[in-house]
């Protein structure tokens, strides 16, 4: 540990602040040999008091989910059925203690979160994972969701990994500490310590640190070792030469053993069992492993046989020849006769397979398929991937690079799936389903990382010929189409959709069936068509089992007019989501959610719900969403009137520019144009309301249609009262053909803008009346602070003063301040004595978004165990926040928050 003072107090640090219930992680990054398993022991060494849990990563189980996190809590597995339902079975399921449907990846995150935080109960928790670089990227990626996760537990993670082998460990939620060379005492200072024999001269030291870089290991191998004279052209003694010389010394001590070693090598499983029957098959004497001859190569500890350092396991795999390798591994097949082990035996024989192979590629598709239910997507991709090498030509081999590519995306691997589906689309043989497959998972790609209309060109010409061949199966991609169209404002799509969907003849009782038919409608009603009957009863598509299929069914009963209906499966498709541990369709339904309750104008749970989806979908790589959430984040913060707004809407304009993201650009500059408005500043809010564009096409977008209510408000306020009608025309012919009180308040408000002096009232009454009908307080309040004005304006001061008071509560109470204060200006004009502030906030509204949550999941009567389940969090996480929201608060029990709660929350 000498010249590490810096790094050893930083563990140190950590493992104080663990103890004090404040956890975290860090992760040690340097080459071999540089000091990261030196490291890691001194940290074992301070976990007095802790419980500490293991792995090491190794290469052959670099592609086997969750390998290294069965190590890892395999000790504490035992009390997995302390958890909750779903997080126990998802262990289960995981570690093949039982059958179930696949756990999604970060249900298996949330299980480990559990688990590590019911144990870290008794006493600090230790976790520590050497070799990360060859864990296997679930466990990197469960890693990866734990420490986002510690702030609250005491629970340190320490992880060290190479930097530039294995997989990428560059992890931001833990703090990196790169490891260099050691500095020229303290390298000194090793050398007299560690070496024997001849002391070395400070020529030969300063040539020795100079090739070494200061790398312990490299210093005490090559100590004693004949190095090139400074000057010649011989390269120094790393790498390459640093493993010939763990080589060498292998062959001068255990030159007998070697083929032992190389079997031991190519195992990665460490079982002792495993090794002596293939060693067994190969005729190899296994003595060695039971005498003290190798314990300076291997280390066992009393589950796995693992060699002392990477390094030397490295050398002594690639020291075999080809055909040595693929005799061993085909040795190590056979010997995984168990059941569980199946995954295992399917790798090596993939390994040890030479050329086409169909018996190998089966194996290894089956391998896949155990790999997809127990959530680990990367597995199942290399797995598919290696069996579509071994498969001769034909549809096969198609079809398993497809699905490879499946798993690539599930797993958030965009570059891996992209690769893969290039592959896939050059063979010959593929059928035409596997062909409309492999376009609808280009534009999956394409929709989460890539470009909305992209996505759309991908699956536009195979979706006649997808509703011909199996309908049901590919209504999903369908709807998917529709909702590119209204993401990318390309409005062409509605009129493509019910020019296929008049075609067929679905069945309104069949869920599927049910989403066909409304999108038949739906692309009627947009395209200025009776939509014919549209589908008033709820229970197939409620039947609806995927929360994508039923969050996008909710997106076409809106756009049909029936926002309950929407709400209700937008909400249901979220609670199915978390349920199953879903988080990718967790993060994109979260959008609908937050979009939805902006509309009802409650501000403080759009916010909960956009910042959950952002964080949600950086976790599962959809950069798209993650944008779009950030923008409903801006909307909500213009609403506020909040100082930030501005800068974090042009933020997502910039970023949603250069992806082509219409309706997070939409979100941005209705952000921007709001700010103006509420400002007085009515050209410049006109002039981001039609940066939206479309509105006057011959078929506008729905993006476009959404502005206008707010672009004739500021056109008429700016002068342009003329170029306002004709946008309140378009808006009225657009919403004629569906049936929504919403937007016939909205379009009723737009006429009463445009009438000359004396002649809105009605309009504005009627929009009244309409507005009653729905619930959307924010344009309620809007409404009236228009007519209020009109009013005032009219020298009808007691009319104006009603009307205005309304909107100033209305927009108090949903915390639309700036909003407020507006309508404060007004009243005040009408030579009423009004407040020159606003009342103090509710109490709701002062928390942050992760406390709002929590507060509401209390007031629904759900334990700490269950929100914490819900919302991804360690039941005492929740605890913590609760703590903080008992003191915002004032109150002393769970009973007086559940009141608070029902007194508070907007309905």
């Amino acid at each position: 540990m000498l010249g590490r003072d810096d790094e050893r107090e930083l563990l140190e640090s950590l493992l104080r602040h663990a103890v004090e219930g404040r956890g975290g992680g860090v992760i040690l990054h340097g080459e071999p040999g540089i000091g990261k398993t030196a490291l890691l022991s001194h940290a074992l060494e301070q976990a007095a008091g802790f419980r500490v849990l293991r792995a090491v990563g190794v290469e052959p189980e670099a592609d086997l989910a969750y390998a290294a996190l069965h190590q890892l809590l395999f000790p504490v597995l035992g009390r997995a059925d302390e958890l909750p339902g779903p997080q126990a079975q998802a262990l289960r399921v995981l570690f093949g203690r039982t059958h179930g449907a696949p756990p999604d990846p970060f249900l298996v995150g949330l299980s480990t979160l559990s688990l590590l935080s019911l144990t870290a109960g008794e006493k600090p928790v230790l976790c520590v994972i050497d070799d990360a670089h060859w864990a296997d990227r679930p466990t990197l990626r469960t890693m990866a969701f734990v420490a986002r996760r510690l702030g609250d537990e005491p629970i340190a993670l320490v992880l060290a990994a190479r930097a530039d082998e294995g997989h990428v460990t560059d992890l931001p939620d833990l703090r990196g500490i790169p490891l260099v060379g050691l500095k020229p005492e303290a390298a000194r200072a090793l050398l007299a310590e560690r070496v024997g024999g001849r002391r070395l001269t400070d020529g030969e030291q300063d040539r020795l640190l100079a090739v070494t870089g200061g790398n312990p290991l490299a210093l005490l191998e090559l100590a004693g070792r004949r190095i090139p004279p400074e000057g010649t052209q011989e390269p120094p003694a790393m790498s390459d030469q640093l493993q010939r010389s763990f080589l060498a010394r292998i062959r001068a001590w255990h030159i007998e053993s070697l083929p032992l070693l190389q079997l031991v090598a190519a195992d990665g499983a460490g079982s002792v069992e495993t090794v002596e029957k293939a060693a067994t098959s190969l005729g190899l004497a296994t003595d060695p492993l039971h005498r003290a001859e190798l314990d300076e190569l291997l280390t066992y500890d009393g589950m796995r046989l693992v060699f002392r350092h990477p390094l030397i396991r490295s050398a002594v795999y690639h020291s075999a020849t080809g055909n040595r390798r693929v005799a061993i591994h085909r040795a190590l097949a056979a010997a995984f006769d168990a059941p569980a082990d199946q995954h295992r035996r399917a790798w090596h024989l993939g390994q040890a397979a030479v050329g086409h192979d169909e018996h190998a590629a089966d194996q290894l598709e089956h391998s896949a398929e155990q790999a997809a239910l127990r959530g680990g997507p990367a597995a199942a991709m290399a797995a598919l991937s290696r069996a579509a090498e071994l498969t001769v030509d034909g549809p096969r081999r198609g079809r398993r690079l497809w699905t490879a590519a499946h798993a690539a995306a599930q797993g958030g691997f965009t570059a891996a799936a992209v690769e893969l589906l290039d592959r896939a689309e050059r063979e010959p043989s593929l059928d035409e389903t596997d062909r409309i497959s492999v376009a609808v998972m280009r534009a999956v790609v394409a929709e989460f990382a890539g470009s909305p209309e992209d996505a759309m060109d991908l699956i536009k010409p195979w979706i006649p010929r997808a509703l011909r061949i199996d309908r049901r199966r590919f209504t999903p991609t369908v709807a998917m189409y529709g909702n590119l169209g209204v993401r990318a404002n390309r409005p062409q799509a509605w009129s493509d959709l019910a020019g296929w969907l008049d075609e067929i003849t679905p069945a309104s009782d069949n869920p599927e069936d049910a989403v066909l038919l409304l999108l038949r409608s739906a692309g009627r009603a947009r395209t200025g068509r009776d939509p014919g009957p549209v589908v008033r009863d709820s229970a197939a598509v409620e039947s609806l089992t995927d929360p994508i299929t039923m969050t996008l069914a909710g997106s076409i009963i809106r756009a049909l007019g029936d926002h309950e209906l929407s709400r209700r499966l937008y909400r249901n498709a979220g609670q199915l989501a978390r349920n199953s541990g879903s988080l990718g369709a967790l993060a994109w339904n979260l959008e609908y959610q937050a979009a939805d309750e902006i509309s009802r104008g409650r501000l403080g749970l759009a916010e909960a719900h956009a910042e959950e989806g952002c964080q949600f979908a950086a976790e599962v790589g959809q950069p798209n969403t993650a944008c779009r959430n950030r923008g409903l984040l801006a909307l909500c913060a213009a609403i506020r009137g909040r100082a930030e707004a501005g800068e974090l809407a042009a933020d997502v304009l910039a970023e949603a520019g250069d992806r082509d993201l219409a309706d997070a650009m939409f979100y941005a500059r209705r952000a921007l144009g709001l700010i103006e408005l509420v400002a007085g500043r009515h050209r410049e809010a006109a002039r981001h309301f039609e940066a939206v564009g479309g509105w006057d096409a011959d078929t506008p977008s729905d993006l476009a249609m959404g502005i206008v209510p707010d672009l004739v408000e500021a056109l008429v306020r700016a002068g342009e009262r003329d170029q306002a009608a004709v946008a309140t025309a378009r808006y009225a012919q657009w919403t004629e053909r569906i049936a929504s009180p919403e937007l016939g308040a909205l379009t009723a408000r737009c006429r009463a803008l445009v009438r000359p002096d004396g002649g809105a009232d009605v309009h504005y009454a009627e929009s009244l009346r309409l507005h009653a009908m729905s619930f959307a307080p924010l344009e309620y309040a809007r409404t009236e602070l228009l007519f209020g004005e009109q009013l005032r304006r009219d020298r009808r001061r007691s009319e104006a003063q009603e009307h205005l008071r309304t909107a100033a509560e209305t927009f108090r109470r949903i915390g639309a301040l700036a909003w407020a204060d507006r309508a404060l200006s007004e009243l005040r004009a009408t030579g009423e004595s009004a407040r020159t502030r606003t009342p103090e906030a509710e109490t709701l509204s002062t928390l942050t978004p992760q406390e709002l949550r929590i507060t509401l999941a209390v007031g629904e009567g759900l334990t700490n165990r269950e929100i914490a389940a819900q919302l991804f969090l360690s039941p005492r996480t929740v605890d913590y926040h609760l703590r903080k929201v008992f003191q915002k608060a004032g109150i002393t029990s769970r009973a007086e928050l559940m009141r608070l709660v029902l007194t508070e929350r907007p309905a």
